[in-house]
């Protein structure tokens, strides 16, 4: 989470194809939003597409991607076999189709609960590609809320994924964005807030908090090293991912990989492995000494390593922390803007895996989800090529909320997640913008 509690107060509602986004019902056979119609469950044909299929494989014209129940059925050049009696078509020529782009890093829930912003924001964000996002800790009983209503499909969204948070009691004392998402619950108690000490029982923890319908832990603040290994141990046993900060203040980002966290979040907060000491508290968590500490630093080159030999991915954050140094040069450390784009860089270049993630989604207000500009990011100030960045976006992503089997490329036995473009991606990253139609498990939302 950002210092700033972000409460979203959508003013637009999206409509597209007949298809309201909001809280009206799709009313369309195959559209997005709605329960099933006898239409998902035919076989549709998606011919003469150009196919970036989210591997890190170029694209291939040609292509045809047959879709049944949702998932991918095949993919082979178009022409090259017949298509199944009775299967819908249609022409993608001159379009470029990708998996569909995961925010692996969104805070939906704000100081108030805005149930119609919810809705605006999530067919929004589902509108411009995005059809799955993590989010990193807020609200667990509104989030468990607005999942469900996702994966039925009674609301126009992304697929959400979220988190359990986990800190140091100190965190909670001093956290307003905490004691909001907490309210009604004793605060620190509550099971998706909740405090930890060393008197915790934490297989009750981790349990009470997997009830939530969380699928991970996030350890967030104010931990030691002992806690982070117990806790992420514990969450494993019991099927749970574990997220983490870079640093965990005190804990740090070598005692975080070390201990088995599945994903770690942004890149700014590496530096702390190069310190000469990390604070016990998180408020300093933005303000290393990244004028002096050398983002190729051993110390922070070891972490990186680590990453790659485990497979621990890097959140890294990138354009939120830039727009936020932009927006007021005092809320973080001097240096930081350039020192995380050059630590990300380095990671990518020693092959650590990057997801894309925001850590705000964004606004209707806006042109663009925020994802579309941390991919830009990625490919201008991190040394990542368009087509990397998809991958980030797609596959990367998909692995960071533990769906990769499901998720995240273009290929037989995934769900039919797909993003229809009207221009090239890989010439232009900023072509990702550029959303014809989006399939979400095979349905359709015309944009």
């Amino acid at each position: 989470m950002k210092p700033r509690v972000l409460v979203f107060t959508c003013l637009a509602t999206v409509a597209a194809g007949g298809v309201t986004v909001g809280n009206a019902r799709a009313s369309v056979p195959g559209a997005i939003g709605g329960r099933a119609t006898a239409t998902d469950t035919t076989v549709l044909a998606l011919r003469h597409a150009t196919v970036i299929d989210g591997t890190g494989a170029p694209p291939v014209p040609g292509r045809t991607v047959l879709i049944r129940d949702g998932k991918i059925a095949a993919v082979y050049a178009t022409g090259s076999r017949p298509l199944p009696a009775g299967a819908r078509t249609e022409d993608l020529s001159g379009r470029w189709l990708i998996p569909g782009l995961i925010d692996a890093h969104v805070h939906l829930t704000g100081a108030a609960p805005d149930m119609e912003g919810y809705r605006k924001l999530l067919g929004w964000a589902l509108g411009n590609g995005i059809t799955s996002v993590r989010d990193m800790a807020g609200d667990d009983r509104i989030l468990a809320y607005l999942s469900r209503q996702a994966a039925t499909g009674d609301i126009v969204s992304p697929r959400i994924s979220y988190a359990a948070l986990m800190a140091g009691p100190t965190f909670f004392a001093e956290d307003g964005r905490a004691q909001a998402a907490s309210a009604g619950d004793v605060l620190g108690q509550a099971p998706y807030m909740r405090q930890i000490t060393g008197a915790t029982d934490l297989s009750l923890a981790v349990a009470a908090a997997k009830g939530t319908g969380a699928t991970a832990l996030k350890l967030y603040a104010n931990l030691p090293v002992s806690l982070v290994r117990g806790l992420t141990a514990e969450a494993h046993r019991q099927g749970l991912l574990v997220w983490t900060h870079a640093t965990i203040f005190p804990a740090g980002p070598m005692d975080a990989v070390r201990a088995g966290a599945d994903a770690i979040s942004h890149s700014a907060y590496l530096a702390w492995a190069a310190a000469d000491r990390i604070p016990r508290d998180y408020a300093a968590r933005a303000r290393a000494d990244y004028l002096h500490i050398a983002p190729d630093d051993p110390r922070i080159l070891a972490v990186l390593d680590s990453m790659k030999a485990r497979g621990t991915i890097l959140d890294a954050t990138l354009w939120v922390f830039a727009h936020e140094a932009a927006e007021d040069p005092g809320s973080v450390g001097p240096g930081l803007v350039d020192w995380e784009s050059a630590v990300t860089r380095e990671a990518h270049a020693r092959g650590v895996l990057v997801d894309a993630g925001t850590d705000d989604l964004g606004s209707p207000d806006d042109t663009v989800p925020n994802l579309h500009r941390e991919m830009a990011y990625l490919v201008e100030h991190a040394g990542f090529t368009p087509l990397e960045a998809i991958v980030a976006a797609t596959r990367v992503s998909a692995m960071a909320i533990g769906q990769s089997a499901t998720r995240g490329t273009i290929t037989p036995g995934q769900r039919a997640d797909l993003v229809v473009l009207s221009a090239d991606p890989t010439a232009d990253i900023h072509n990702t913008r550029r959303v014809v139609r989006v399939f979400q498990e095979g349905r359709a939302h015309e944009r």
